[in-house]
């Protein structure tokens, strides 16, 4: 058969056994040993599973090409390859399958299409792909449980480090000194002052913003008398 290897990975770069290299060299190991021939190669790198079709390039493409008839099937390393959502998964099996072509997964083979004398297989390959989200939406949950603990301890709880800020030997997120000196000159041009009038008197006396680009405006001035207030207690 022809095929087209679809490619996908949550983050760009991915360097472990996951990679967009690793995917297709496992698609491509396993239509030469059942004799099928790749035609067409779709990637997409650094887009989430759990978005539709349509608003994934590689995808798109692949079942355009199948649509089309250059293709008559659609291969992946693993099913969460091909989504990260049962409803997704669904509406592209049903897509492949709608152009008379065949779905295969190169570490199981192929994914039998829905059989209405047999509605076994559907609930059978529905559930798996319930189960599989569970999994993962209880993994991010618990990910998401850490870094709140974390942050409401003051300490980094990964991802965007805000610039001027350092993490420390307890793993805190501390200011810099130049930071420390910004947030001291706010307070200063603040006393007496509107949260505008603040922003306009730094702009006047040339102060640097925390980005270190840009002008002052009243929302950035909000943020730091805030966030100050809160590390405070």
């Amino acid at each position: 058969m022809r095929l087209v290897a679809y490619l996908r990975t949550s983050t760009n770069g991915n360097g472990n056994g996951d990679s967009l290299d690793a995917q297709e060299d496992a698609c491509r190991t396993w239509a030469a040993e059942h004799g099928h021939e790749i035609v067409g190669v779709f990637r997409d790198e650094g887009i989430s599973g759990k978005l539709d079709a349509p608003e994934r390039p590689g995808l798109a493409d692949a079942l355009e090409l199948l649509e089309a008839g250059e293709a008559e099937g659609l291969v992946v390393h693993r099913l969460d390859r091909l989504a990260r959502e049962l409803h997704v998964q669904e509406a592209v099996l049903g897509r492949v399958w709608g152009a008379d072509g065949r779905a295969f997964e190169a570490v199981e083979g192929e994914i039998p299409r829905d059989d209405p004398d047999d509605p076994y297989r559907t609930f059978v390959r529905q559930v798996m792909g319930a189960a599989a989200q569970l999994e993962r939406s209880m993994i991010a949950a618990r990910l998401r449980g850490g870094r709140k603990r974390e942050r409401e301890r003051g300490g980094y709880a990964g991802g965007f480090k805000r610039h001027g800020y350092r993490v420390d030997e307890e793993g805190r997120l501390t200011p810099e000194k130049e930071t420390v000196e910004i947030i001291q000159q706010v307070f200063t041009a603040r006393e007496g002052r509107t949260l505008e009038q603040t922003a306009e008197e730094l702009n006047r006396l040339r102060v640097p913003t925390l980005s270190g680009t840009g002008r002052w405006h009243p929302t950035a001035v909000r943020r730091i008398i805030e966030r100050a207030k809160r590390e405070s207690t």
